[in-house]
């Protein structure tokens, strides 16, 4: 039965490439909405025969000209196998389903790194991953 409703999708592992994190001094302590900045970038390793999607997210960008108590630079890379031959599957699985896989660990990254410098933990909220999608096409 597990055969049935399993995804052709396998997710084997991610690395983290870039962390990068900086501090503003002059953040004045204000409310402010979160500024995050996500995009994705797919490829194929011939040699290993998985795909790579990595995620490049940034918050709050530009910090000291914003008044953001921070920036913050993560790029985070999944490895994925398809278990299909169908490419427009293989698309559509990897910029929604492999994003949605990733996500929770961004976010997991990025609570986690700022509540060690101590600054106010950042908890990022769930996203609509289908509206991410779209609007990185509209950015293009």
């Amino acid at each position: 039965m597990i055969n049935d409703i399993k995804s052709v999708l396998r997710f084997t592992n991610y690395k983290v490439d870039k962390i990068e994190f900086k501090l503003n001094p002059n953040y004045k302590n204000e409310k402010i909405d979160i500024d995050l900045n996500i995009k994705k970038q797919v490829m194929f390793d011939e040699n290993e025969k998985v795909w790579n999607v990595k995620l490049i997210t940034k918050v709050f960008e530009d910090a000291t000209e914003n008044n953001y108590p921070f920036s913050l630079e993560i790029e985070l890379t999944g490895i994925f196998e398809v278990d299909t031959e169908d490419d427009n599957n293989t698309e559509k699985l990897l910029n929604i389903n492999a994003v949605a896989i990733l996500f929770p660990y961004v976010r997991s990254l990025i609570s986690t790194y700022t509540a060690n410098a101590n600054v106010q933990p950042l908890i990022l909220p769930a996203i609509n991953v289908n509206k991410l999608i779209d609007m990185s096409k509209k950015e293009q």
